[in-house]
């Protein structure tokens, strides 16, 4: 009987250990909670002290709204361009550019749209009377609270947190986070002299490049040659550039980023808050897996000083419409873009129907000359876009240097549209691992060649190819003025100039038929989501997106590494258990003498706390 009875107890430990497993495991999560929370607190404190670094804007009372937790937001950023010129007086603060940016977790996308600067509307600075000219002079006559007021007033959209950054701090962060390599769409170049004009001065090669502090400002905030809505397209193609390069690195960077951001932005009071800063980072981690979508503001061009104040006009149903289209667009089925595009020119007579003429002979010898400076295949487009007939194109050849050292043979050729502003680029490369090609949204097959379709919206952006182990690509204008058809036609008419792959000149042009596969872009991972979000900000909010992506990775680590030492714990102590048990025998009463085991059993007295059995 009482062997039996020592037998019961003994066969109870197990479960009783199970339990104590168990509720290890909820320690170990509590733990980690308390650890997750812990570093959440001390990222938020140290990004307070970064932003702390610049002065907080003056925004007044009931200018923003409020924001909650993972809610919606609206960002309006602000590039200031206050800075010494070469003219002969300095430039007054003036929002160069004005971007907003909404994230929405409910929404597809993540929108980003421009409001040119040139747009006419009227402005009521306190104590002054009303006047009718520029967006921009609303930031020179009231700062900060007159355009937030006027923004809403002309657009009814609310803005919940503002970032300003002026020039010369840009060119700073753009050199200490490492340049960005983008797309200069052309030949840019313009020297202040006695007897010229007097404004900004540049000189940017075309083509796909590493663009440091200078260069960078340089093309963000050239204003002259074009049009406001090429101005605008120009920042925000620089912006994603910055995105697709930086915005996976974040997690590794959170430091970096921190201090740059910090000591080149200012922030309304709001955003420097604890609060502030975690609402945001609720909304983004909410907003992880969407991508980012241009919205292109409607609005008329008119000619040069048919408007006292050179500005461009837009009705308010294009207002309202730029605004619908930037709250409730709805995401573009890039599969079904892309199947529209090819069956554009599915047809023999697609050249007929597309704005696309055959080169002339000229430029195909002018072609041939070119490509005996390159050291692999040279190819160039049979088609053009019509509207640039007769005007002339530029070509370079030159090297790119990747972050490791190494240097690539590249070329590109301008193209122009005829449109202001407007060309697009053929370009190839020997670096095959370039940032512009990471991430295609999908890929179709023309005459046996595979092409990486790269969108912005449901536009075509870049249309790129590997021959012979050299990357070629069409890049699409500033603003998109080639349709989707068009790029596709005119990728698969480029083609090596000379050698047995070469078309001959006198070719009978005819687009040739397309299959696309059923392909679904792999969903993204957290991480690579939310670095697709970070990248837009990179220069601006790059460190709040990492805080969100740093506490969900490191906290998620964390707690499975502490889980994974419990359940081995656990098994280890059962596997322990089994053991003993097996080495006794059935009828022995209790343990073998001076083993040092105990038994465990309930006590009248203790109840469940048990007491040490005699050991025999």
């Amino acid at each position: 009987m009482q062997a039996a009875h020592h037998r019961h107890r003994v066969l109870r430990r197990p479960t009783r250990h199970g339990w104590r497993v168990l509720a290890g495991c909820l320690i170990v999560v509590l733990c980690a909670a308390g650890a997750a929370a812990t570093f959440v607190r001390e990222q938020v404190q140290t990004l307070q002290d970064a932003l702390h670094q610049t002065a907080s804007l003056n925004v007044g009372s009931g200018v923003l709204a409020p924001s909650g937790f993972g809610g919606p937001e609206t960002l309006l950023l602000v590039g200031n361009d206050q800075r010494k010129h070469t003219t002969t007086a300095p430039v007054l603060p003036h929002s160069n550019e004005m971007l907003l940016v909404r994230i929405d977790p409910g929404r597809p996308y993540i929108s980003m749209m421009s409001i040119p600067r040139e747009l006419e509307v009227t402005i009521y600075p306190p104590g002054q009377p009303a006047v009718t000219t520029r967006l921009n002079y609303a930031y020179t006559a009231g700062g900060i609270p007159l355009l937030v007021s006027t923004i809403k007033r002309v657009t009814g959209l609310s803005v919940n947190h503002v970032v300003v950054i002026d020039f010369n701090q840009f060119k700073r962060a753009v050199d200490e986070i490492g340049c960005v390599y983008s797309t200069v769409d052309r030949r840019y170049f313009h020297v202040n002299t006695p007897t010229s004009q007097q404004y900004q001065e540049i000189n940017l090669q075309p083509g796909y490049q590493k663009l440091c502090g200078s260069q960078a400002l340089q093309f963000v905030s050239y204003r002259h040659g074009d049009t406001s809505l090429v101005r605008d397209a120009r920042d925000q193609s620089f912006l994603l550039s910055a995105k697709q390069e930086y915005g996976s690195s974040l997690i590794n960077n959170i430091g970096k980023f921190e201090r740059i951001f910090g000591q080149t932005v200012q922030t309304d009071p709001a955003l420097k808050t604890a609060n502030g800063i975690l609402s945001l980072v609720g909304t983004l981690i909410n907003s992880a897996s969407l991508r980012v979508r241009q919205v292109h503001f409607q609005a008329n061009l008119v000619p040069i000083g048919a408007t006292p104040c050179a500005c461009v006009t837009a009705t308010q149903q294009q207002i309202q419409a730029s605004v619908d289209s930037f709250l409730y667009g709805r995401a573009p089925h890039l599969a079904a873009a892309a199947a529209s595009a090819v069956s554009s020119v599915r047809s023999p007579h697609g050249l007929r129907r597309l704005p696309l003429v055959a080169v002339g002979a000229a430029q195909l010898q002018s072609a041939r000359a070119a490509a005996s400076r390159l050291p692999f295949t040279y190819e160039y487009p049979r088609v053009q876009y019509a509207g640039g007939v007769g005007m002339p194109v530029e070509h370079r050849d030159y090297l790119i240097r990747a972050p490791d050292g190494s240097a690539h043979a590249t070329y590109v050729d301008v193209f122009p549209t005829g449109l202001l502003g407007q060309y697009y680029d053929i370009q190839g490369t020997t670096w095959k691992g370039a940032p512009l090609f990471q991430s295609p949204q999908q890929s179709v097959t023309l005459n046996h060649r595979t092409y990486e379709l790269f969108f912005s919206g449901s536009h075509l952006d870049v249309v790129s190819w590997v021959d012979r182990g050299v990357a070629y690509w069409i890049h699409n204008s500033l603003t998109d003025a080639l349709t989707n058809g068009e790029m596709l036609a005119i990728a698969e008419q480029t083609a090596p100039v000379s050698g047995v792959h070469a078309l001959p000149a006198d070719v009978r042009l005819r687009l040739r038929a397309a299959a696309v596969p059923k392909r679904v872009p792999a969903a993204a991972g957290s991480g690579e989501a939310l670095g697709r979000i970070g990248g837009v900000l990179t220069l601006i909010s790059v460190p709040i997106l990492a805080v969100a992506l740093v506490v969900r990775r490191r906290g998620l680590r964390r707690l499975g590494a502490r889980l994974d030492r419990t359940l081995s714990d656990g098994d280890r102590l059962a596997a322990a258990t089994r053991r003993a048990n097996a080495s006794r025998r059935p009828d022995e009463a209790s343990p073998p003498p001076g083993d040092g085991y105990r038994v465990y059993s309930r006590s009248p007295r203790r109840g469940r706390r048990g007491a040490d059995m005699p050991r025999v």
